[in-house]
């Protein structure tokens, strides 16, 4: 299960944001996500925050904190890979060279076709990888692996 990010700080501050999905939610400012070059095709949009939908499931909510209609469904690779692995090149994530592993995140995205939920998929060949250290993330391209920008995520 992907948890939010968690305040590490005794003086914490809150946002109040709107959701499309989720209503009024109070989130901590810590939680917040910064993606600085946003993500492809939402390149407007940088500030981010996970939250837990409000039922049992490996599945979160990445919220936009400025536009509450930009949403993804996201969740951790190993729930539908279980050998899934990260491998881009050193040039790809300069950034985290030399962080500690357990900072880092991975999460995928994944696609409910409207009417067609049971045709999910996840895109593996396009993680997100957060640190957790310094609440950035970024959206890299793993061309090495043979995963797919549309992996199945119910089996037929």
């Amino acid at each position: 299960m992907v948890a939010p990010l968690e305040n590490k700080t005794s003086r914490a501050s809150y946002l109040t944001i709107s959701t499309r999905d989720l209503g009024p939610r109070q989130v901590d400012e810590e939680a917040v996500i910064s993606f600085p070059t946003g993500l492809p095709g939402f390149e407007d949009y940088r500030r981010f925050v996970l939250l837990q939908y409000p039922f049992p499931t490996p599945l979160v909510c990445l919220q936009c904190i400025d536009r509450p209609e930009v949403a993804f469904v996201v969740t951790d690779p190993v729930n539908l890979v279980a050998d899934f692995k990260l491998t881009p090149g050193n040039s790809d994530l300069p950034e985290w060279r030399g962080e500690d592993p357990k900072d880092i995140k991975v999460l995928v995205i994944l696609t409910i076709p409207p009417g067609c939920p049971r045709d999910l998929t996840a895109n593996l060949m396009a993680p997100l990888v957060i640190n957790l250290r310094t609440r950035r993330g970024r959206q890299v391209v793993v061309d090495k692996g043979g995963y797919s920008s549309k992996h199945p995520v119910l089996v037929k």
